[in-house]
């Protein structure tokens, strides 16, 4: 990209303008969701403590040691806040004042502290108490702040808003202090439109500064591949495309806004070439996902004009940040979200060392993608497809490795697609983590298991049949077939024996690789092979499978296995990731970038990949 190129990207703000005129979206429509977000969170609110108040259960999660209890989230408090304000009336106005006093007092402001900056998930946990602290709370809390500040500021009265300033600059100042990887694709944002945003409204020459050299090194980060290292991710593509969202609404800078502009093009164009349009749901892999069914995406059918023709307020009552964010499809890229482009095979390099791409194939009836590389971490999507229509809940074909009822860390993931087939291998590395890749890891190689096993699984069929022959189950049904084959499969000295479970509408193949009457402790040391190998391959319910079946063989450690022009080799050992990522080949055709334009670069002509 040249310097007339870069100083021209004002008109990409233009070509992210509605795909048709507001009519498609009414602004009614904002003012509705914000009021039903507001009405939602008053069922939560604690008048005693001033904050939402919600009951936690027993189940893990990362970061905090609270279960079984009654807690108060700071930022689900903030965005109350943030409606609230929106809301505008007198009685509305003076809850979200309350509200901010408190929260603001359970920032950490001390700028020696470890945790500077940044806030506890709950009242009831500040950070030195959580397992550990979650710095992204100074980019997500700074973030509403920064909102509220800018369009309800001057509702605060001056002693409150100066305040909520100050937090701004402490929430800034933290992001700087950690200067997270570029590579971490959401926070990244995020902290940007923080530091930048902070700098200008509070005239902080050292954010100012930061800010421009951040925003150089996230492009930076993203020319390395083209794409996006949280690649595909239905959760966090929103977090990003909202924070870039804020840098055209709210920042100033003029290169700051035109960086910001070729970003979320970028973004865009990113989420398109992944998008089921048949089905409305973004295919797979995904590096990061909470849940399979996309569900009623309010921001997708604001950006798109109201042409997506899935969500109104009144399906969807809880997303009062799609009324307030300027949210917008580049006009010339909103056909890939509205028609199907059946028989497309969308590949895309993801992250460079070690190479890491995705393959998606999208047909009549069904998507299927996988990533070649990747790990079962419960967030983790490393082979998962659609079949069907576009009806809710979501008809997937999903693969994970459990571990006494949660997602195994420690399992990777190899694989190779070429349209509708895959051959994929499983094993795992030591050391590694259990429910979590790094908070929670396995001590010294040994750890407790009741039961670990391979779980495949198709929900949302109709009608259908299923047939098993030997090691290969046979799926049939009016919207999608399927043939699911392990090719070889040990734990130490087990030959894991595989097995089908239906209900009326879904099927489960699972291969038990430590089962229940094993000994519960495992030593990866006296597991001198663990790993699943398989095929598998889809079809449109109305297709043929070809007569060809893949084989495999063990030499060494090494599994090779083929089918047609499919080739895959991967370990069989419990070993460290970097050895496995090392011994794996799998497709040998070079991986194509997203897109080639440098979003960094200011030199005419250049071109990569």
């Amino acid at each position: 990209m040249n310097r007339r190129e870069f100083a021209a990207t004002p008109l990409l703000l233009t070509a992210c303008g509605r795909a048709q005129p507001e009519t498609g979206w009414p602004a009614k429509w904002d003012r509705e969701l914000i009021l039903k977000s507001a009405q939602i969170a008053d069922e939560k609110f604690d008048p005693e403590h001033k904050m939402i108040s919600v009951i936690l259960g027993p189940e893990y999660r990362y970061h905090t040691k609270m279960r079984e209890c009654r807690a108060h989230p700071t930022r689900d408090s903030l965005a109350y806040a943030l409606f609230l304000l929106e809301e505008g009336s007198k009685e509305r106005v003076e809850r979200a004042k309350e509200i901010l006093d408190r929260v603001l007092n359970l920032q950490v402001v001390d700028p020696e502290s470890k945790w500077y900056g940044i806030w506890g998930w709950y009242m009831e946990e500040p950070p030195d108490k959580m397992a550990p602290a979650d710095w992204n709370w100074a980019d997500f809390n700074g973030s509403l702040l920064l909102v509220i500040e800018f369009r309800n500021g001057s509702k605060l009265g001056a002693e409150l808003r100066a305040r909520v300033r100050a937090s701004i600059g402490h929430a800034a100042h933290s992001v700087k202090r950690r200067n997270v990887s570029m590579s971490y694709t959401n926070i990244a944002m995020k902290g940007t439109f923080v530091t930048q945003a902070a700098a200008e409204l509070l005239n902080d020459e050292e954010l100012r500064a930061y800010a421009k050299d951040r925003m150089v090194r996230l492009c930076q980060a993203i020319d390395e591949t083209g794409s996006f290292a949280e690649y595909n991710s239905p959760t966090y593509a929103l977090v990003s495309l909202t924070a870039l969202t804020r840098i055209r609404m709210f920042v100033k800078d003029a290169e700051a806004k035109r960086r910001a502009a070729l970003l979320e093009r970028r973004l865009w164009l990113h989420m398109a070439a992944h998008w089921d349009a048949a089905r409305k749901q973004f295919a797979g892999p995904m590096s990061r996902c909470y849940r399979n069914d996309i569900g009623y995406p309010a921001w997708l059918e604001k950006a798109l004009g109201g042409r997506l023709k899935l969500v109104t307020p009144q399906n969807r009552t809880d997303d009062g940040d799609t009324g307030i964010h300027d949210y917008r499809c580049p006009v010339d890229l909103a056909d890939r979200f509205l028609k199907a482009e059946p028989e497309r095979e969308q590949r895309e390099l993801f992250v460079t060392k070690p190479e890491t791409a995705g393959t998606t194939y999208f047909s009549k009836d069904f998507s299927i993608g996988t990533a070649n590389r990747g790990d079962f971490w419960v967030q983790r999507r490393p082979l998962i497809g659609f079949f069907g229509d576009d009806s809710r809940p979501a008809r997937t074909v999903q693969l994970r490795v459990v571990k006494d009822g949660y997602d195994f860390s420690s399992a990777l993931f190899f694989s190779a697609q070429r349209g509708p087939r895959v051959l994929g291998m499983i094993n795992f590395r030591s050391p590694g983590g259990d429910k979590h890749i790094s908070l929670d890891p396995i001590k010294d190689g040994a750890f407790d298991c009741g039961r670990l096993f391979v779980e495949f699984d198709v929900e949302g069929l109709d009608a259908f049949t299923t047939e098993q022959i030997e090691n290969t189950v046979f799926v049939k049904s009016k919207s999608l077939q399927l043939r699911f084959r392990v090719l070889d499969a040990r734990w130490g000295a087990l030959r894991p024996e595989l097995k089908v479970s239906k209900t009326t509408q879904s099927v489960t193949v699972t291969l038990d690789l430590k089962p229940a009457t094993a000994p519960k402790r495992v030593r990866w040391s006296e597991v001198p092979a663990a790993y699943a190998a398989f095929a598998l391959e889809l079809a449109d319910g109305d297709g043929t499978f070809p007569d060809s079946m893949p084989v495999s063989k063990l030499e060494g450690s090494l599994l090779h296995a083929e089918w047609g022009e499919l080739k895959l080799a991967a370990s069989t050992r419990v070993q460290p990731v970097e050895r496995h990522q090392l011994d794996f080949q799998g497709d040998g055709r070079p991986v194509p970038r997203l897109e080639n334009r440098l979003l960094a670069g200011i030199a005419p002509g250049i071109r990569v990949g």
